[in-house]
């Protein structure tokens, strides 16, 4: 029997210890958001969109029973929790820990708030390579492409480098 719906979160963090930062986040997403079902490796990816250190991404998969707004309020208590802080400044910036909500099982959102499937996955080569750790059969809603299409056609030509692989469930 289901637990819930299927979602893809997307990790970063470029501050302190990054891999530590990625094991406590899992954590802290199995006891608020819901049951871990895939995580991918940990990769090593240049900044996005200005200039810093070097950031680890991973995706996890996740079965929730909260709804897509609720989820986006636990990662961003998620993220307060782990000390991020938000400048207010226009652009990226550097971070302990970001918690992206991807795509959640098929639904298409478009609020204010939160847009669903997340609006830039498909140029960020370092959202879609964990993703494609989890061989999943997800077409996204609005391309109508697999996450390996996406991949193959991103413009993104940053290196991803595989850190090491998590072994958390």
């Amino acid at each position: 029997m289901s637990e819930g719906q299927k979602i893809v979160l997307s990790l970063g963090t470029n501050q302190g210890d990054k891999l530590e930062n990625i094991l406590l986040c899992i954590q802290l997403i199995k006891e608020k958001i819901g049951m871990v079902t895939q995580i991918s490796k940990v990769y090593q990816t240049p900044s996005w969109g200005f200039e810093s250190d070097v950031f680890f991404n991973c995706a996890i998969e996740v079965e929730s029973v909260q709804c897509p707004h609720e989820i986006l309020q636990s990662a961003l208590s998620i993220e307060q929790e782990m000390g991020r802080t938000r400048s207010g400044i226009v652009g990226y910036e550097s971070r302990i820990i970001d918690v992206d909500l991807i795509f959640y099982g098929a639904a298409t959102i478009d609020t204010e708030e939160l847009k669903i499937p997340h609006p830039l996955m498909q140029e960020r080569k370092f959202v879609l390579m964990p993703i494609s750790d989890f061989n999943l059969k997800w077409e996204h809603p609005i391309f109508k492409q697999s996450i390996g299409e996406l991949l193959d056609n991103c413009s993104d030509e940053s290196d991803c480098i595989v850190v090491q692989a998590v072994d958390f469930m």
